[in-house]
């Protein structure tokens, strides 16, 4: 659905260029359905924008929308259109996913410098807060945490603490970073989690939360861990945040 939206916001972006600009200088709005009409154009190639897609030629936008709309024959073959459109967008998430996947590596190697950082074999990087006394989670405990979730850029994207009671979650439906974290903490232990994507979310993006790639840092503070009920209900476990 998203990339169809996607294929029609191209219809309407607006070019950057001059030329562009001055050939729709000619259309005028004088009327309620040409209101309509500029507000879903602009409206629409705001959405582009958002997602940096700006490098297109208004001009050839509008022929290719006029072709289609009068039934015309098009500039390329129409057997071609739909490749040329799905190349173009595995091309810009390749050049997303590169992007992402460098910033993680920049950070990652500098992080894993600075002091009290642990890096694990598997890529897992993380800090000593706080060491705990109590027991250590298993792959199929519940755990009982309170947390606080954040991205490279410092936002936050879940907390227990805004709930201000902590979470009660199931080792087995985390992600395999947090599994590896939480089992190497005892209980009333405090550490800092900086989770590589591969060991998180990898290529899914999490609504608009959590885009693809995404590197994971969580504060994490460990306040029991039990073993998990016989007759605990899975559905219960579906709606985790991490």
């Amino acid at each position: 659905m998203k990339r169809v939206i996607l294929v029609v916001c191209m219809l309407f972006a607006i070019s950057p260029f001059a030329s562009a600009q001055k050939y729709f200088a000619k259309a005028k709005v004088s009327s309620s359905t040409d209101s309509v009409s500029y507000a879903l154009g602009y409206y629409l190639a705001q959405n582009l924008i958002k997602q940096g897609l700006t490098e297109y030629d208004a001009t050839l936008i509008g022929k290719g929308f006029a072709d289609a709309k009068d039934n015309a024959s098009p500039s390329i073959p129409a057997s071609e259109i739909q490749d040329v459109l799905e190349n173009h967008f595995a091309q810009i998430e390749e050049a997303k996913k590169n992007a992402q996947l460098q910033k993680e590596k920049e950070f990652l190697e500098k992080n894993a410098k600075e002091e009290g950082v642990i890096t694990l074999e598997s890529g897992l990087q993380y800090k000593v807060i706080k060491e705990g006394t109590g027991k250590t989670p298993s792959d199929t405990d519940m755990v009982k945490i309170h947390y606080e979730g954040k991205l490279l850029d410092g936002s936050v994207f879940d907390s227990s603490f805004d709930n201000e009671e902590p979470a009660e979650l199931s080792m087995e439906y985390l992600t395999p970073g947090l599994i590896e974290g939480l089992k190497l903490m005892k209980e009333g232990a405090e550490y800092i989690f900086y989770v590589p994507s591969e060991l998180g979310y990898g290529e899914y993006s999490q609504g608009d939360v959590l885009p693809a790639y995404s590197t994971l840092i969580f504060d994490i503070e460990l306040i029991s861990t039990e073993p998990k009920p016989a007759a605990e209900s899975e559905t219960e476990l579906e709606n985790l945040n991490f």
